[in-house]
């Protein structure tokens, strides 16, 4: 592997090699090929951690027939459309796992495209990313000094 310098076609300057030891080069590979990451964004209170079972799976709001509040959305960057079901399966998993860490009795996910952009002449690959929201059912709202709370209830059956 080499790494060239800005200034490599300037007298004087050399470039320089850089090489990995040849056991770390599958570590690389799999760092290169990690796991697509998710990111939560809080959007309401946060309750004790429950188990990820627990937290009840929907694909959208119709499908929820008890009051509740968001409390955090989760995204996930970007993977291939193609192929990339097994992928999405673990980012489902993953999302519904953070979900249960963050008390949530529920989480609504959708799948949506990635679009390409104008990218005239040059072949984009179809991309994909998991789009979720942590919910918390409510069995009453309080306003005390004008702060909107949730409380916490179990899931509804």
């Amino acid at each position: 592997m080499k790494i060239r310098l800005k200034d490599e076609g300037k007298r004087g300057v050399k470039m320089q090699r850089f090489s990995l030891p040849f056991g770390l080069y599958p570590l690389a590979l799999a760092c290169a090929c990690a796991a697509a990451r998710l990111d939560v964004i809080q959007v309401g209170p946060w309750f004790a951690p429950r188990a990820w079972r627990e937290v009840e799976m929907f694909s959208s709001r119709s499908e929820i027939r008890a009051p509740w509040g968001g409390i955090a959305v989760i995204h996930s960057s970007r993977i291939s459309a193609e192929g990339g079901s097994e992928r999405l399966e673990k980012l489902k998993l993953q999302a519904r796992k953070k979900a249960a860490e963050l008390g949530a009795d529920g989480v609504i996910m959708t799948v949506d495209s990635a679009s390409a952009g104008p990218q005239l002449g040059v072949y984009q690959e179809p991309e994909i990313y998991l789009s979720a929201l942590a919910i918390k059912y409510v069995t009453a709202v309080s306003t005390d000094h004008g702060i909107l709370s949730l409380r916490s209830t179990p899931a509804a059956k």
